[in-house]
């Protein structure tokens, strides 16, 4: 059964706009989607299923399958607020990259960024614990394609991608996917993310200033202290990911490393649409997936996610999958 994580989204305006010059009723999609009208004119949190529902209808009237892509390119500067002006303030593409993991949830505290430097480049992932394809295939395909062209614009040049991989699949049009990413591309994977070249990690960032960014940083950090608290299931997501190679990753145990009781644990993870067992498995998927990449032989993977054995691993992980 699919959770109903809330997200929040601001571009039906732009979406509605497209719509409208292919003489397409947005209004009517909208409210097929389950979406209320002001949504047209303001941004709005939603069921993430809602908003990936509009993006699908929104591709199949069009007839644009890789819709997700056609509305990044669509994006004006300046949508993201002081985040992204942070990020151009900054001295390099690989210290924007840092910052967005950092400030990530002023843009949208349901998704996770991460970000770690590798000998052949940048990883930079984006994933939503609980959610197998992440935001879904339109949500994940503009996040990524909006992320290098605003870095792209930002350096007067076009960033260099080593690879880019999403955690939905693709039946078809994946060829056209990696043409506008300018990489090879994978589908199904544990999470979305992409390469980003040395070349292009270290650029200095010409509209970097070291005033203003300070300034932006301080008034960034401040925005951060007044939300509320950061999502719920990233919250215990990283809880869990710290405790895997313990093993102590029962949900007691989650709950009294962020001091609280089970009982209250999964009354905020069940508001926010998924339950504990859903986020261990998300992180355990995912963690095991870059264990892999790096190279490690099964049974220290096993060890490091907390089994006893590569076979408990197994069935419990790829068992699970196949549900």
């Amino acid at each position: 059964m699919g959770t109903q994580v809330l997200f929040s989204f601001r571009m039906v305006p732009i979406i509605s706009g497209m719509l409208t010059l292919r003489r397409i009723d947005a209004r009517a999609l909208i409210q097929e989607a389950g979406l209320p009208a002001e949504a047209l004119h303001n941004e709005i949190i939603a069921p993430l299923g809602r908003v990936q529902k509009l993006l699908d209808l929104a591709a199949t009237h069009m007839n644009a399958p890789l819709f997700g892509m056609d509305l990044a390119e669509r994006i004006p500067q300046g949508t993201f607020g002081i985040t992204e002006f942070v990020m151009r303030s900054a001295p390099s593409v690989e210290h924007s990259l840092k910052l967005l993991c950092d400030l990530g949830a002023l843009i949208n505290p349901v998704v996770d960024f991460r970000y770690s430097r590798r000998d052949d480049g940048g990883y930079f992932h984006f994933a939503v614990p609980s959610q197998r394809d992440a935001l879904g295939c339109h949500l994940n395909e503009y996040t990524t394609l909006l992320l290098v062209r605003q870095f792209s614009e930002v350096l007067g040049e076009r960033v260099k991608l080593e690879r880019a991989w999403f955690a939905h699949g693709r039946r078809t049009h994946a060829e056209d996917v990696a043409v506008r990413l300018g990489c090879d591309v994978a589908f199904q994977s544990a999470d979305c993310g992409i390469v980003v070249a040395i070349s292009s990690l270290d650029r200095r960032v010409p509209t970097a200033d070291p005033a203003l960014f300070e300034f932006l940083m301080s008034q960034a950090r401040a925005q951060l202290s007044n939300l509320s608290s950061r999502d719920i299931v990233t919250q215990v997501a990283r809880v869990i990911e710290a405790r895997l190679p313990s093993g102590a990753v029962s949900g007691n145990d989650v709950a009294a490393a962020m001091a609280t009781t089970l009982r209250s644990l999964q009354r905020h993870l069940a508001d926010a649409g998924t339950s504990y067992r859903e986020v261990l498995q998300h992180v355990r998927l995912r963690s095991r997936a870059e264990l892999m990449h790096s190279g490690l032989e099964p049974a220290e993977i096993a060890k490091r996610l907390g089994f006893a054995s590569v076979s408990s691993m197994r069935r419990s992980l790829d068992e699970d999958a196949d549900d």
